[in-house]
């Protein structure tokens, strides 16, 4: 988690962050994994979607929290069924 926390400005926003990590890692993990059967893709898209989500943190920052869990798990989704197509066409052409 501290690798994320390097790439935010403020205390509230560390905070806040913090919160989001503990709140929703496992339940992110399992979606993932439900979507990838995979487990390192899994831990990778997660990886993927809290980077994404210290880009938007000060937009979350005020939704009330189902808000802001719908929009980690719109994020999360999108990623891995982007990552899931992506091997899908990679092993077509091998």
């Amino acid at each position: 988690m501290y690798q994320y926390l390097l790439l935010l400005d403020t205390e509230q926003e560390r905070e806040f962050f913090k919160k989001l990590y503990k709140e929703h890692l496992k339940e992110m993990y399992f979606t993932a994994l439900k979507i990838l059967h995979n487990e390192s893709d899994a831990e990778d898209m997660v990886h993927e979607t809290f980077l994404t989500l210290t880009e938007h943190l000060s937009k979350m920052m005020d939704n009330p929290p189902q808000k802001s869990w719908n929009f980690i798990l719109t994020i999360l989704k999108h990623k891995c069924y982007n990552l899931h197509k992506k091997k899908k066409c990679n092993s077509i052409f091998l």
